[in-house]
């Protein structure tokens, strides 16, 4: 019944994200994928339950062949058939899926027409890579991670205007294969706006791009992976503007003003080392145009230009950028020669923007004039051709139960990597090599492993991810619905002693 999704949707502090997310898998991707989700679920437990029993059938079936008593291999091989034949005898059937091939060396391409191919279908997306063995979810997701990693890198963005640059594309200039091949916007990428004037091959292109990265957000929801795609949390914001039944405009917490304001980095967070950049610039500009609308509410003409007239002279550089220096605001204004004109496209903001000079009375509507610019009219062709690629492959609105940060986990994963001691040892599962031998909580390597991951870094955390389970970031639910196994490295002289692992069964 409506009321059903209707109830979460107007009152989602009512119900729990777990709660949530059961609702969309059930409501969401149609039939065969709620029962393929429920089926999955039963499943799991179960094996679960039989994990220690099956173990126990593999270890004696590996000492038996390693003693080549063929008795003993036949009963344990025996053994661990029955267990799997009783694990698959709770299935109701099995959910059709395609297999495809795609090349690392042309991923964009491969993915782009793979998608254009496929987002339609209702088969599980399994995908393997041309020239290499391994198939299965482990290289499935490395596939949404690859596909994430071409989509930041300079180069591609430099051609297809997809993101706001980072603002280090000179230092890329002098070094393609540096420290800035790829975008690392502190909070993450946004769409790059698009001017009024552009092109219809511009704007056609954009869309086709935008179409393409919801496909690919909506297929890897749908089939239970992640795209560690470092999206920026307003991106989501404005993506379920869509599902709200308020005016955007009217609405205090997706106000452009109000976004604008937590766009770029506050003054603490910007080294004084580094550039500041059009971002972090606005934000500061939008902090001091609010306290000049506060103290000029209701004054006549003569004391808000009074106010005007002292805000011109308070510092500026030092207070909200970080700088080493001390600037006021109206010299600042007057040594850069700003304009109406949109800092990050160069396009007039308004009629006759780039001859119209930039002070102190006029900064409050150069800074609403941006944020529509950033939030409202440039980025409509991307939100809407991302929420079309959604679309394609399951319908968008079924998101409108999920908040702007849960929407942001469920899609790519947690943002940040928190685990601490008792929660590596109680989620990730020792298991036997092919000679039954096992590590238990209490093993060297063990305590030594733990005692590394709680001391890494997030970076050093997702690196560790991404080494195991092929995606560098925490799916839904955390540590817990990871399901990473640790195994002894099988007694072999002739291997490196370094770490293995095999991502398609989040094995090290």
């Amino acid at each position: 019944p409506a009321w059903c999704t209707t109830l979460p949707r107007i009152f989602p502090f009512l119900f729990s994200f777990e709660s949530r997310q059961r609702l969309l898998d059930c409501c969401g991707f149609g039939s065969s994928h709620a029962l393929y989700r429920f089926q999955e679920h039963k499943i799991a437990a179960y094996r679960t339950q039989q994990a220690d029993t099956f173990r126990s059938a593999q270890q004696r079936l590996a000492r038996a062949q390693e003693h080549q008593d063929i008795d003993g291999i036949s009963r344990a091989s025996d053994e661990v058939d029955e267990i799997e034949r009783r694990i698959y005898s709770r299935r109701i059937g099995a959910i059709a899926s395609d297999l495809a091939r795609v090349s690392r060396d042309d991923i964009l391409d491969n993915a782009t027409r793979l998608l254009e191919y496929h987002h339609s279908c209702k088969h599980l997306l399994e995908v393997q890579f041309h020239k290499e063995d391994g198939f299965g979810s482990g290289v499935t997701q490395n596939f949404y991670e690859a596909v994430s990693v071409a989509l930041q890198t300079r180069s591609v963005n430099q051609e297809l205007k997809l993101w706001i640059s980072d603002g280090h594309d000179q230092e890329y200039a002098l070094d393609s294969s540096g420290a800035f091949k790829y975008l690392i916007n502190p909070e993450g990428l946004f769409p790059q706006p698009l001017p009024p004037s552009s092109p219809p091959s511009v704007v056609d292109n954009i869309k086709a791009q935008f179409r393409f990265i919801g496909r690919l957000f909506g297929k890897a929801c749908r089939d239970k992976f992640t795209v560690p795609l470092p999206l920026h949390p307003h991106f989501f914001t404005l993506i379920l503007r869509a599902n709200q039944d308020t005016s955007f405009h009217h609405s205090p917490g997706a106000m452009p003003l109000v976004l604008l304001k937590s766009f770029g980095r506050s003054s603490q967070d910007i080294p004084a080392s580094e550039d500041w950049t059009s971002m972090d610039l606005l934000r500061a500009f939008s902090h001091v145009a609010r306290m000049i609308e506060q103290e000029c509410a209701g004054l006549d003409p003569g004391a808000r230009q009074i106010v005007f007239d002292r805000f011109a002279q308070t510092e500026f550089m030092r207070t909200h950028l970080n700088r080493t220096y001390e600037c006021s605001l109206g010299g600042f204004l007057s040594s850069s020669d700003f304009r109406f004109v949109d800092r990050l496209t160069d396009a007039p903001l308004c009629p006759g923007g780039k001859d119209i000079e930039l002070t102190v009375d006029k900064l409050s509507e150069f800074v609403h004039l941006t944020a529509e610019m950033w939030f409202v009219e440039g980025v409509q062709v991307q939100l809407e051709a991302f929420r079309a690629g959604v679309n394609d492959v399951f319908p968008f609105p079924s998101l409108a139960i999920l908040s702007a940060s849960e929407v942001d986990v469920m899609l790519c994963g947690e943002r940040r990597i928190e685990w601490d001691k008792e929660a590596l040892l109680k989620h990730i599962k020792l298991v036997s090599n092919e000679q039954g031998a096992k590590y238990d909580k209490n093993s060297v390597p063990i305590q030594l492993l733990v005692t590394e991951l709680v001391e890494m870094s997030n970076a050093d955390r997702a690196r560790f991810l991404d080494f195991v389970t092929a995606c560098p970031r925490l799916p839904p639910g955390g540590l817990a619905s990871l399901n990473i196994e640790i195994a002894p490295e099988k007694r072999d002289l002739t291997r490196s002693r370094y770490p293995r692992s095999r991502t398609c069964a989040k094995l090290m």
